[in-house]
C-alpha cells in the first residue's frame, strides 16, 4: 500500500492518455459488469488480461498509469462505439428508458477476457456486487500469479488443479464444484473460448450452458461482457424488476437489436440505485 492508501503499482509507470469524453470510471465500475476495477486515490484500479495499470478522470481524458499499450485499452473501454448515438436513438416516448439512459451516462460495454468472466459470473449467482468482488480477489490471492503488490486471475490450469477445499474457502460455497470442472474443460482443450468469437449470440449462450452452474442468465452476461454481443439481454432480479414494474413484464428488447445490451446495463444501474427505489415508493 502507498501513503495514500493506495494499490502501489510496478516503479516503472508508462503513462498515455484515452478519450475519455464519454466515460465515466466510478459509474462503470459499479455497473455490476466487472469485479477487479476497485477506488484507489483519485482514480481506479484495473487487474485485467495481465495488466495491472491505475486510471483517472483528466479533463476530458482517461489517464492510464502502469501501461502503454493503447489498442488494448481503447478496445477494453470500447472506444470504437459511438454510445452518444445509442442513446439519441431511444424512443423518446419511453420515459423510464429516457430516464435510465440519462442516469448512466459514462457507462460502456467493456471487452474482457472470456475465462475471468465466465468465472465470474459463475460466482455472480445470488451474490452482490461486493460479495462477488470479493470470492474474485480471494480466488485470484490464493491461485493467481503475482504481479507488483497484486495478483492476477487464476489460469484455467491452475483453477483446475485447485483442491475443491481451497477453493471452498475463496468465499464460493457449492460454485467451487463448478469452477473446478469449468476449468478443467477449458485446460483440457474441451472447450476452445477464444474459438467462441465467431458465434452468434443464441449459439454462444447455448454453447455456454454446457458449462457446469450455466445458465441463461449466466450465459448471457459472457455474451454480453466478455464477448460483447450486444443483443445480449440478461434478465437478474433488478431487470425483472424493472420490467414489471415499467413495461407489463417484459422489455422489448427486439426494439433495439443492436444496442439492447447496453440498454439493459442502463436499465440495471438507473434500476438498483436508490433515485429509483425512491421513485418506485412514491408511485408503484
Amino acid at each position: 500500500m502507498d501513503a495514500g492508501g493506495g494499490y502501489c503499482l510496478p516503479k516503472v509507470k508508462p503513462t498515455m492518455k484515452l478519450d475519455g469524453r464519454y466515460l465515466n470510471l466510478a459509474k462503470i465500475a459499479d455497473s455490476g459488469q466487472c469485479f477487479r476495477m476497485t477506488p484507489s486515490g483519485k482514480g481506479f484500479e484495473i487487474i485485467a488480461s495481465g495488466r495491472h495499470v491505475l486510471v483517472c478522470h483528466e479533463g476530458d481524458s482517461i489517464v492510464v498509469k502502469g501501461d502503454n499499450d493503447q489498442a488494448f485499452w481503447k478496445h477494453y473501454f470500447d472506444l470504437k462505439t459511438d454510445y452518444p448515438a445509442i442513446l439519441a436513438s431511444v424512443d423518446p416516448d419511453d420515459v423510464f428508458l429516457q430516464t435510465a439512459c440519462a442516469y448512466s451516462k459514462g457507462l460502456c460495454i467493456l471487452n474482457q477476457e472470456p475465462f475471468e468472466t465466465l468465472i465470474s459470473f459463475i460466482i455472480s449467482q445470488r451474490k452482490s456486487i461486493k460479495a462477488i468482488r470479493i470470492c474474485v480477489e480471494k480466488l485470484a490471492d490464493r491461485f493467481g500469479e503475482k504481479l507488483g503488490s497484486r495478483y492476477l486471475f487464476p489460469t484455467p490450469k491452475a483453477l483446475a488443479n485447485a483442491n475443491l477445499q481451497c477453493l471452498q474457502d475463496c468465499a464460493v460455497g457449492y460454485r467451487a464444484a463448478y469452477i473446478q470442472k469449468t476449468a478443467q474443460m477449458v485446460a483440457s482443450g474441451e472447450v476452445n473460448l477464444n474459438a467462441l468469437y465467431q458465434l452468434n449470440h443464441q449459439d454462444l449462450v447455448q454453447e455456454l450452458c454446457h458449462f457446469p452452474g450455466v445458465g441463461v442468465k449466466v450465459a448471457s452476461c459472457v455474451s454480453l461482457f466478455a464477448y460483447h454481443n450486444m443483443e445480449a439481454f440478461p434478465r437478474d432480479v433488478w431487470i425483472m424488476r424493472v420490467e414489471e414494474q415499467e413495461y407489463g413484464g417484459r422489455f422489448p428488447e427486439e426494439k433495439y437489436p443492436h444496442m439492447a445490451g447496453f440498454l439493459q446495463q442502463c436499465m440495471f444501474f438507473y434500476g438498483k440505485s436508490p433515485d429509483y427505489r425512491v421513485k418506485t415508493v412514491k408511485n408503484p
